[in-house]
């Protein structure tokens, strides 16, 4: 098994790649790899409708957890979590509830969490922040 500290190493090396785009799939990647060995199941990657996407779904027991994937290369923007706007907040929530909708699965709770991956200062993290949205 990959160690958590491995995941971020990766993602240091991936600071140079320019391509926006690019960045955000490799982030979105390492965060299901994150994920993955801790246990949770990838259910959905780039999730998407009409109004948006989800990063990542993925389950652990009965919680269905829908994740925000934020990667930064410094803090110019600030820290990734903080990318979290209400306006982001309510449409993650019209989100989940498209996903429910067509859900199959079992789970008798649901969560949102975000993963930062930040190269602040050279040095790489990664920041798991669970239950972050709330509904109502």
């Amino acid at each position: 098994m990959v160690p958590v500290r491995y995941i971020v190493e990766l993602f240091a090396r991936f600071a140079r790649l320019r391509n926006p785009k690019a960045f955000g799939r490799r982030a979105e990647g390492l965060a299901a790899e994150y994920l993955r060995l801790k246990g949770y199941r990838i259910l959905a990657r780039n999730w998407r409708t009409r109004f948006g996407e989800i990063d990542l779904v993925a389950q652990k027991g009965e919680t269905l957890v829908f994740v925000e994937v934020k990667a930064r290369r410094g803090r110019k923007k600030g820290l990734p979590e903080e990318a979290i706007t209400e306006a982001k907040k309510a449409r993650l929530l019209t989100l989940a509830r498209a996903y429910l909708s067509s859900y199959q699965g079992r789970a008798r709770r649901v969560r949102f969490d975000v993963i930062a991956l930040d190269l602040a200062d050279g040095k790489p993290s990664l920041r798991h922040l669970k239950g972050v949205i709330e509904d109502g």
